[in-house]
Protein backbone atom coordinates (compact mmCIF):
# COMPACT_ATOMS: atom_id res chain seq x y z
CA UNK A 1 0.00 0.00 0.00
CA UNK A 2 1.99 2.90 -1.07
CA UNK A 3 1.30 5.96 1.14
CA UNK A 4 -0.04 4.10 4.29
CA UNK A 5 1.79 3.79 7.42
CA UNK A 6 0.94 2.62 10.45
CA UNK A 7 1.02 5.05 13.57
CA UNK A 8 -0.13 2.91 16.18
CA UNK A 9 -1.18 -0.02 17.26
CA UNK A 10 -3.82 -0.77 20.42
CA UNK A 11 -6.37 -3.81 21.07
CA UNK A 12 -9.66 -2.72 21.28
CA UNK A 13 -13.29 -4.69 21.66
CA UNK A 14 -15.70 -5.51 19.81
CA UNK A 15 -17.99 -3.05 21.00
CA UNK A 16 -15.20 -0.30 19.52
CA UNK A 17 -15.14 -1.39 16.38
CA UNK A 18 -18.77 -1.35 15.98
CA UNK A 19 -18.62 2.34 17.02
CA UNK A 20 -15.80 2.66 14.49
CA UNK A 21 -17.66 0.66 11.46
CA UNK A 22 -20.75 2.46 12.20
CA UNK A 23 -18.74 6.47 12.55
CA UNK A 24 -17.42 4.72 8.62
CA UNK A 25 -20.89 4.20 7.52
CA UNK A 26 -22.06 7.49 7.49
CA UNK A 27 -18.88 9.23 6.37
CA UNK A 28 -19.60 7.41 3.32
CA UNK A 29 -22.20 7.14 0.38
CA UNK A 30 -21.96 3.61 -0.38
CA UNK A 31 -21.32 1.13 1.72
CA UNK A 32 -19.03 -1.87 0.36
CA UNK A 33 -20.24 -5.60 0.87
CA UNK A 34 -17.72 -6.33 2.90
CA UNK A 35 -18.14 -3.42 5.60
CA UNK A 36 -21.68 -4.41 5.78
CA UNK A 37 -20.86 -8.17 6.54
CA UNK A 38 -18.75 -6.93 9.39
CA UNK A 39 -21.39 -4.47 10.70
CA UNK A 40 -23.80 -7.44 10.24
CA UNK A 41 -21.27 -9.67 12.33
CA UNK A 42 -20.79 -6.74 14.62
CA UNK A 43 -24.40 -6.12 15.46
CA UNK A 44 -25.19 -10.12 16.07
CA UNK A 45 -22.18 -10.41 18.81
CA UNK A 46 -21.45 -7.09 20.46
CA UNK A 47 -22.79 -7.83 24.16
CA UNK A 48 -21.28 -4.09 25.81
CA UNK A 49 -21.80 -0.98 24.99
CA UNK A 50 -18.36 0.90 24.32
CA UNK A 51 -18.14 2.62 27.91
CA UNK A 52 -19.15 -0.68 29.58
CA UNK A 53 -16.17 -2.60 27.35
CA UNK A 54 -13.73 -0.09 28.12
CA UNK A 55 -14.50 0.18 32.34
CA UNK A 56 -14.55 -3.70 32.07
CA UNK A 57 -11.10 -3.54 30.78
CA UNK A 58 -9.60 -1.31 33.07
CA UNK A 59 -10.92 -3.41 35.71
CA UNK A 60 -9.24 -6.70 34.35
CA UNK A 61 -5.96 -4.89 34.28
CA UNK A 62 -5.96 -3.60 37.38
CA UNK A 63 -6.47 -7.52 38.47
CA UNK A 64 -2.67 -7.87 36.71
CA UNK A 65 -4.17 -8.75 32.94
CA UNK A 66 -2.45 -7.74 30.19
CA UNK A 67 -4.70 -5.71 27.85
CA UNK A 68 -4.62 -8.17 24.91
CA UNK A 69 -5.92 -10.61 27.42
CA UNK A 70 -8.52 -8.19 29.10
CA UNK A 71 -10.09 -7.34 25.81
CA UNK A 72 -10.39 -11.37 24.34
CA UNK A 73 -12.27 -12.05 28.35
CA UNK A 74 -14.38 -9.09 27.84
CA UNK A 75 -15.19 -9.93 24.44
CA UNK A 76 -16.51 -13.57 25.40
CA UNK A 77 -17.65 -12.53 28.67
CA UNK A 78 -16.90 -15.97 30.02
CA UNK A 79 -19.07 -17.66 32.19
CA UNK A 80 -17.65 -20.14 34.10
CA UNK A 81 -13.87 -21.88 34.40
CA UNK A 82 -13.85 -24.09 31.08
CA UNK A 83 -15.15 -21.19 29.08
CA UNK A 84 -12.02 -18.81 30.96
CA UNK A 85 -9.49 -21.72 30.31
CA UNK A 86 -10.21 -21.12 26.25
CA UNK A 87 -8.83 -17.60 26.58
CA UNK A 88 -5.95 -19.02 28.39
CA UNK A 89 -5.61 -22.25 26.30
CA UNK A 90 -1.45 -21.87 26.01
CA UNK A 91 -0.56 -20.25 29.19
CA UNK A 92 -1.62 -20.89 32.93
CA UNK A 93 -4.70 -19.85 34.48
CA UNK A 94 -4.50 -16.98 36.84
CA UNK A 95 -4.79 -17.61 40.55
CA UNK A 96 -7.42 -14.90 41.16
CA UNK A 97 -9.93 -16.57 38.25
CA UNK A 98 -12.83 -16.50 40.63
CA UNK A 99 -12.72 -13.13 40.63
CA UNK A 100 -12.50 -12.52 36.98
CA UNK A 101 -15.73 -15.05 36.71
CA UNK A 102 -17.21 -12.28 39.22
CA UNK A 103 -16.10 -9.20 37.80
CA UNK A 104 -17.19 -10.34 34.09
CA UNK A 105 -20.71 -11.72 35.91
CA UNK A 106 -21.51 -7.66 36.68
CA UNK A 107 -21.68 -6.37 32.97
CA UNK A 108 -23.94 -9.42 31.69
Amino acid sequence: MIGKEIISERYVTISQVKDLVINKKRSIEDMSYELGCALDYLEKFTKLSVEDSKELVSKLIDLGLDEKTSVKIVDMLPEDLDDLKLIFYKREIPKNSEEILDLVSQYK
